[in-house]
């Protein structure tokens, strides 16, 4: 199942939707042995084609790189794999600042959310952004569970 929260509706007059595509899809686009991989590849083909775009925290692409190379063994995938995550039109990846960090960390401490879950949930936050996630547990504890 795919968890989502949704759109500020300010977003939706745009015509292009702005989402928050976390590690645990963006990951399984590149693994085709993984059970969601399908599922994940749909997603990512929203934002490849120019649908959607996409915008993380910078440690999404820490988290997806480190996945990638701990799941393949393949090093040199791990790096393809960044260059090409970065090089996206329609994916954007943000550094948090100390004031969104500080948030972040305060959601974490009153929800007891992951760390890295809380930096996905704060982006999402800050720029109105859809949550698009197959973890659960995050999207639970963000607080606006929408199936």
């Amino acid at each position: 199942m795919i968890y989502k929260i949704s759109p500020h509706p300010s977003l939706l007059k745009r015509g292009k939707e702005k989402a928050e595509i976390t590690h645990s899809i963006t990951q399984r686009t590149l693994l085709i042995n993984d059970p969601r991989h399908i599922e994940a590849l749909a997603i990512w083909e929203s934002v490849l084609s120019g649908k959607n775009f996409a915008i993380m925290p910078y440690s999404v692409l820490v988290e997806v790189v480190a996945s990638i190379r701990r799941r393949t063994g393949s090093e040199k995938l791990a790096l393809e794999v960044k260059h090409e995550l970065l090089n996206i039109d329609t994916a954007s990846f943000v550094v948090l600042d100390d004031k969104s960090a500080g948030e972040a960390a305060e959601f974490a401490a009153r929800t007891g959310v992951r760390g890295m879950d809380a930096l996905v949930i704060q982006v999402s936050k800050e720029f109105g952004t859809e949550l698009i996630s197959f973890d659960e547990e995050m999207i639970l504890k963000s607080g606006k569970l929408k199936i």
